[in-house]
């Protein structure tokens, strides 16, 4: 007896296939590249992000795969499964948008998802996909200050290889350094002073204050809590909520851990 194939599993791993290729894809571009009727793709979606397979972003609505090639297992992926949801208790609690940044391979610091929308008067909305500095953003300060010094001197060497006059002086001038021991201190991380990307960050000027995300001796990222510089102080955000960041980020990495281990 022949046996038939399932259509809609191959319609599945078409689209899962899609996603690995392209990244971050909206549901438009979607039913443009496979041809799929949207409320046909919305159906596959539905069930490969029910199975742990894909990932919508809260930032943009895109969606991505949840998974990849488990002998190089990437943080981002582990991040995003299961770290969003402590994100956004954080953001209900405190009241302010928070952002979910992982430390990769590369190395680099990426948003891996936001809470922050857009809201009249409020900060740039849309940062997922977003690589922020190690040296002037407040997640890179909460990851170098917290890294071990073998660690943190093979990124410092890495982002010394940037011909920018800012990164020069901050590296030479002992000024980073300063900022690193200020921010073991404090327990959090701040922005730079006038640290305001041209690719990131329209709308009103941000602040946001990062604490780092540690598993065991590991440094998984940070997450922030952001807010226009004109309606709060750092300090003022850190004396209220360093708590409930500290908190989010501890469940974020025993959660991350624990979805590394399952997809190993």
């Amino acid at each position: 007896m022949a046996v038939k194939s399932i259509e809609s599993l191959r319609r599945g791993l078409a689209v899962y296939d899609q996603l690995h290729r392209q990244g971050a894809t909206s549901l438009a571009a979607l039913a443009l590249e496979t041809g799929l009727p949207k409320a046909t793709l919305l159906r596959l979606l539905r069930t490969l992000q029910e199975s742990g397979w894909v990932a919508r972003r809260f930032n943009d609505g895109r969606y991505l795969p949840a998974t990849t090639a488990r002998p190089n297992f990437d943080i981002r992926h582990s991040l995003l499964r299961s770290g969003m949801a402590a994100v956004q208790s954080l953001s209900d609690m405190t009241g302010l948008p928070a952002d979910l940044v992982a430390l990769t391979d590369t190395p680099s610091l990426e948003v891996v998802d936001s809470t922050r929308r857009r809201t009249p008067g409020g900060v740039d909305p849309l940062v997922a996909g977003f690589r922020p500095s190690f040296l002037f953003s407040s997640p890179g300060r909460a990851v170098l200050a917290n890294l071990p010094d073998t660690e943190r001197e093979r990124i410092l060497t890495y982002v010394q290889g940037a011909d920018s006059p800012a990164i020069r002086f901050e590296l030479t001038s002992g000024r980073l350094a300063q900022e690193l021991d200020a921010t073991r201190r404090r327990g959090y991380g701040i922005r730079a002073a006038g640290y305001w990307p041209d690719s990131s960050d329209y709308g009103a000027e941000p602040m946001d204050i990062s604490v780092p995300i540690i598993a065991g001796s590991r440094v998984l990222g940070a997450v922030s809590l952001v807010w226009p510089s004109r309606d709060r102080t750092a300090d003022g955000v850190a004396r209220d909520h360093l708590d409930a960041m500290r908190a989010a980020a501890d469940e974020i990495s025993r959660a991350a851990l624990s979805s590394s281990d399952r997809m190993r």
